[in-house]
């Protein structure tokens, strides 16, 4: 008989609420090119519940080139109403914590133990959760639970086993597409050039790739204002900065329009990683107006005044 109706005792609202259990933000960290630890932040989509993307400051984190450290502090007040009458196991066995992530696009699934709870455990609990996702491990939506587990199995309890998930604590979802994927920026070097510019070389944005071989974003650290643009300190530290990819990004927009297959774009029809993909998913996602030149101009500004405080 499949379906459930669990034999055990199960994590329910009554007993979250006992137990305390509070948790920190998520942080998450990646080592760049110039071997830097840079923080990032995980921004919640708007429109989609629960759903969060990675946001790089300096707009470079790809999770196809950069290994992902995912920091997490949590507390579970009091521990001692797991164990006993209305918990979850009885007071000589002991529960473990881990987290468990799976990806339906990354076919991944994977369990990190983070620590242990027994009955003798009065008092506030902390654990702090440290995980490296290595580099090209996952992409699209990942889920992340954070579970409690029978871990061992006291000779009192015969209908579970060791290994049986009891509840979940908390669960997001990130969206692995990377900053860099959202923003194809290069950097040259030529007095003689403008201080940006764009360059858009595809054909059929229903296939072509989003990446800087077709669509670019190109910033001269030649010219003479380069300095003002603070491109090291993150685009939350330079307006500049913001300008200019707002322009380009609605110059890489209205070029997308012009080429017929807009209709086709809005409908989702676009090959996987294409800048017709990626284009669907800027004025889906972050609900730019695109009906004219003007709406598209100032909702993605308006957009990027909230986004990059």
């Amino acid at each position: 008989m499949s379906g459930g109706i669990p034999f055990h005792n199960i994590l329910n609202e009554k007993l979250y609420n006992k137990i305390g259990f509070t948790s920190q933000p998520v942080k998450a960290f990646y080592i760049n090119e110039e071997k830097e630890k840079i923080e990032m932040s995980l921004e919640p989509i708007e429109g989609q519940e629960n759903l969060y993307q990675i946001v790089d400051p300096k707009v470079n984190w790809d999770p196809e080139i950069h290994n992902l450290e995912l920091k997490q502090i949590f507390e579970i007040q009091n521990p001692g109403f797991l164990f006993g009458n209305g918990g979850l196991v009885d007071p000589e066995s002991i529960l473990g914590i881990a987290v468990r992530w799976y990806s339906k696009e990354s076919q991944q699934y994977y369990v990190y133990p983070v620590g242990e709870i027994a009955n003798f455990d009065n008092q506030v609990k902390e654990y702090k959760i440290d995980i490296n996702i290595p580099k090209g491990t996952l992409r699209g939506k990942v889920t992340f639970e954070l579970v409690l587990y029978l871990k061992y199995l006291s000779s009192h309890t015969t209908n579970i086993v060791p290994g049986t998930i009891l509840g979940v604590l908390e669960n997001i979802q990130i969206l692995f597409d990377g900053e860099s994927s959202i923003f194809p920026i290069v950097e040259t070097n030529d007095p003689s050039k403008p201080l940006w510019w764009v360059v858009c070389n595809f054909d059929d944005p229903l296939s072509d790739p989003f990446g800087d071989e077709n669509i670019k974003i190109v910033i001269n650290s030649g010219h003479r204002h380069y300095k003002n643009i603070k491109i090291e300190k993150g685009i939350g530290s330079s307006p500049l900065l913001v300008e200019i990819l707002a322009s380009a990004l609605q110059l890489i927009i209205e070029k997308v329009k012009s080429t017929g297959e807009w209709e086709q774009i809005l409908r989702n029809e676009s090959e996987p990683g294409s800048i017709g993909e990626a284009v669907y998913y800027f004025i889906n996602t972050f609900g730019w107006d695109y009906s004219t030149p003007e709406s598209l101009a100032r909702s993605i500004r308006e957009d990027f005044d909230q986004r990059f405080k």
